[in-house]
């Protein structure tokens, strides 16, 4: 391809043109595997973000910065491989945005297609602060999770276009899809794990929920209480000795002076007489 750009007759030429050309290569070869794969380490990374059983915060974050730079690498090495495909005339440009457009075959559609919700699913990823300020928050989550269809379907893309795969990329093919299977069934493990928890915490909460009270039983519980009057011993007459009985006889302790009631009314007073004198004759 090089050939006709750069003089071949030059030996400086020459080198530059055939290493242009290996590369166009292994580039045309290599740039769907690669795209692949950084696209399984992405969706891998992404699932095992969300674990809560296995990984720690620490790891958590770190795997979040993964997934993020294996995306990025996703979306270099798909630029590449159309570029090479469009300058190699493999597909029309517009059959690289557009699918089922330039009586491509269905195995290239499906790689536009792929290759389009890759490229949704990473600006949604960027606009991520702005989909969680906006009113309808959840519009994210629902556009962040066309990467589940968009995955398989670059794998059956990568299967069945070009030249018929060998056995070490059929075998890549396996490693991916079942490292895929392997954390969303951990996922999955760790979302029943999650709704057991949250069940168990209803029910403890509904357990210890205190009754309704009724208001007459508030009422009742807010009457004061009648008083009762306990009779009082006098002091006097406990350390008063008791005084011998009559055989046959029970002892009866002493009550002491009886006592007058708190407002009774005060006794009369009666006129003291004077004894008179007698007149001595």
């Amino acid at each position: 391809m090089f050939s006709h750009v750069l003089p071949a007759d030059s030996p400086v030429g020459a080198a530059l043109a055939a290493a242009a050309d290996r590369t166009m290569a292994f580039l045309d070869y290599f740039a769907g595997v690669f795209t692949l794969l950084s696209l399984t380490a992405a969706v891998v990374c992404g699932l095992a973000a969300t674990d809560r059983l296995v990984l720690t915060r620490r790891l958590r974050v770190a795997v979040q910065a993964l997934h993020r730079a294996t995306a990025v690498a996703a979306l270099g090495f798909l630029t590449v491989h159309v570029a090479v495909k469009v300058a190699e005339r493999h597909a029309a440009p517009q059959s690289a945005v557009v699918p089922f457009t330039g009586g491509t075959l269905l195995a290239v559609s499906l790689g536009t297609v792929a290759a389009d919700l890759l490229v949704l699913v990473a600006a949604t990823g960027v606009l991520r602060g702005r989909f969680a300020g906006s009113r309808r928050p959840w519009l994210w989550r629902v556009l962040h999770s066309l990467a589940y269809a968009c995955w398989p379907i670059a794998v059956a893309h990568g299967v069945t276009a070009g030249r018929r795969a060998h056995a070490w990329v059929l075998w890549g093919y396996g490693l991916c899809a079942a490292g895929v299977a392997l954390v969303l069934m951990v996922r999955g493990l760790s979302h029943l794990g999650r709704r057991r928890a949250l069940k168990r915490c209803r029910r403890g909460s509904r357990a210890y929920r205190p009754a309704t009270a009724h208001p007459a039983a508030l009422a009742a519980l807010s009457a004061p209480a009648p008083r009762t009057v306990a009779a009082a011993r006098p002091v006097g007459a406990a350390a008063r000795p008791m005084t011998p009985t009559e055989p046959g006889r029970r002892s009866v302790p002493h009550a002491g002076p009886a006592r007058q009631p708190r407002h009774a009314p005060p006794p009369e007073l009666r006129p003291l007489r004077l004894a008179q004198p007698r007149s001595g004759r």
